[in-house]
């Protein structure tokens, strides 16, 4: 009988062995599609629109061939095409009618780039002949193929869509198939080994004399003993009312409320903000790279590549200071990480056409020593990438407004906005009075000078300044401006604003007395004057570095000075 088994279960081994064979083919098909096109045209940039990927279920991977050294990059296909601006391209699309891929040709005419390294891309790689990446889909992705930007683009792109089966049964018979398989080889030796034992001798033992048997005999009319027995007869009818009881109970609990309506559930998540947490990592990772690149060779022009604007200045003079002496420290580097607070720019709910990006964040070096970093990065344009306008310190003792979450975003805040408590242009020539006069500052009750330590420290620097001066016999005059002109802000969780804002501040001396002279001090002013002094007078620059928390029109919060970075720009003698 063992044999019998034994050969059946091979048997069905085989045959669910051919059935996995037989339908791996067929359940491989149903479980992808793919289009293939062949792109003729001689242009530098395919344009895979979202529509076009999400034409079926299913991850998305793209497949491309046809040249050397290809560039594949997915992103928001708006960003895509502002990147591509007004230079030629081919989209792919699908015809609705056969379901078959088709190319269109785009003329405009405008100028190509190299679109690798670009900030606006979610994803991006590069490969020297085959390609084959999956698609990182959001409710509004888009692909870029390419290769170096100026020669050809792919010319054989495929699209592939692939669905994840809950279960696969081509696997499932080949499983079932090997258990069978197994199980007939076990009973197969099982058989052996009992038809090896059944080989040996047999002796006859007799058996003892058996007693006679007693067979109890039980009347028809007496109950057998035992609970079982007694409720068996009526058991069916027992239960019958119990399940119509529990029926009626569970009918009984259930709630006539009707179900709220569901949000639109969308085939893709949606991104409400610029850039993604691998972007804004990848972002800051280069500009701090980047940077301490520079610093260490003092290089200008490679600091040009992520950083403008006032921290560019700054540091500028830094490298020519440095290079003058060795006195001059550099300053401090930048800190990647950890982030600690990430603002990014919200995507508009109406757009048109593009918007500088703007992106907040804050920095937690791991000494001690050095205290949160808020940087602010912009890009300008499509084509270029995002770089460090503001690098400022942050003030102890202050605490940061609340912000929204990395996911949600913020808008940004134009410099002509006329919600907030005071014009934002006006900031600087505001706190430079306040620097001047102090409590008696028509300004000062706009401001919350208690736990301003800038404030605390120039004032009484300006002070001491005055009084050292007038000894001997020179006058001074403080001026605050502002300084480069793009201002930039973020709205918080109250609508007030974080304003990053630069100011520059410049200290006008001059002798009272004909043949007296004023002279430096200090090794960086004596540097950028290349004299000890003049007896004309001086005029001395700094660049400050200002982040602002202005408060909403009609709150009764006041402005807060958050953060400040302040860096010597130039000094020059009166003429």
């Amino acid at each position: 009988m063992r044999f019998v088994i034994a050969t059946v279960l091979l048997i069905s081994s085989m045959v669910t062995f051919g059935l996995g064979l037989l339908f791996q083919g067929p359940f491989e098909a149903s479980a992808q599609q793919s289009i293939k096109y062949e792109v003729n045209e001689p242009d530098s940039y395919v344009l895979i629109p979202h529509d076009t990927l999400a034409k079926h279920d299913g991850k998305v991977f793209i497949q491309a061939s046809g040249i050397k050294n290809i560039f594949y990059a997915d992103a928001r296909e708006k960003d895509i095409q502002y990147w591509i601006g007004e230079s030629n391209y081919v989209r792919l699309g699908i015809n609705p009618g056969n379901g078959k891929g088709f190319t269109s040709p785009i003329r405009m005419g405008g100028t190509n780039a190299n679109p690798s390294g670009s900030d606006l891309w979610r994803n991006q790689t590069s490969v020297k002949s085959n390609l084959l990446s999956q698609v990182s889909m959001f409710e509004d992705t888009g692909v870029l193929l390419a290769g170096d930007g100026f020669s050809r683009a792919p010319q054989s792109i495929s699209i592939l869509w692939k669905i994840d089966q809950p279960i696969n049964w081509p696997w499932v018979l080949f499983g079932l198939g090997f258990l069978f398989l197994i199980s007939a080889l076990i009973i197969n030796y099982l058989g052996f080994r009992n038809v090896r034992k059944l080989r040996g001798p047999r002796r006859r033992i007799p058996r003892a004399p058996s007693g006679p048997k007693y067979r109890r005999r039980i009347r028809a009319d007496v109950p057998r003993r035992g609970r079982r027995v007694s409720g068996r007869g009526n058991a069916k009818f027992v239960l019958a009312p119990v399940m119509l009881i529990t029926v009626g109970l569970l009918t009984g609990c259930t709630t006539s409320q009707s179900v709220a309506p569901t949000e639109e559930v969308t085939k893709y998540p949606v991104l409400q903000v610029v850039i993604t947490d691998n972007q804004l990592q990848r972002i800051v990772g280069d500009l701090a790279t980047t940077v301490k690149s520079a610093d260490t060779a003092r290089d200008a022009n490679e600091l040009q590549k992520r950083v403008t604007g006032p921290a560019l200045e700054i540091r500028q003079v830094n490298y020519l200071l440095q290079g003058k002496s060795k006195k001059i420290k550099a300053l401090p580097d930048i800190v990647a990480n950890p982030i600690t607070v990430a603002l990014p720019m919200q995507i508009p709910a109406e757009e048109t056409q593009w918007q500088p990006r703007t992106l907040m964040l804050v920095t937690k070096s791991p000494n001690s020593k050095i205290g949160p970093q808020l940087m602010v990065l912009q890009q300008v344009s499509p084509r270029e990438n995002y770089k460090l306008w503001y690098l400022i310190d942050l003030l102890a003792g202050n605490a940061f407004p609340k912000v929204a979450a990395q996911e949600t975003g913020a808008l940004t805040v134009g410099a002509d906005n006329a919600f907030l408590a005071t014009k934002l242009s006006s900031l600087p020539f505001k706190y430079g009075n306040i620097l001047n006069k102090g409590a008696e500052s028509k300004f000062a009750s706009s401001f919350n000078l208690s736990s301003d330590g800038f404030y605390e420290a120039r004032f009484a620097d300006q002070s001491k300044q005055e009084v050292a001066l007038k000894k001997v016999k020179a006058t001074i005059q403080f001026l605050h401006t502002l300084g480069n002109p793009n201002i930039i802000g973020m709205l918080t969780l109250k609508s007030g604003g974080l304003i990053a804002v630069s100011m520059t501040d410049t200290s006008i001396i001059k002798p009272t007395t004909r043949g007296s002279a004023v002279s430096v001090t200090e090794t960086e002013q004596k540097i950028l004057l290349n004299a000890p002094g003049s007896a004309t007078g001086l005029k001395i620059s700094y660049e400050n570095m200002l982040l602002f928390y202005v408060p909403i029109s009609g709150s009764n919060e006041r402005i807060r000075l958050l953060g400040a970075s302040q860096g010597i720009l130039s000094v020059k003698a009166l003429q």
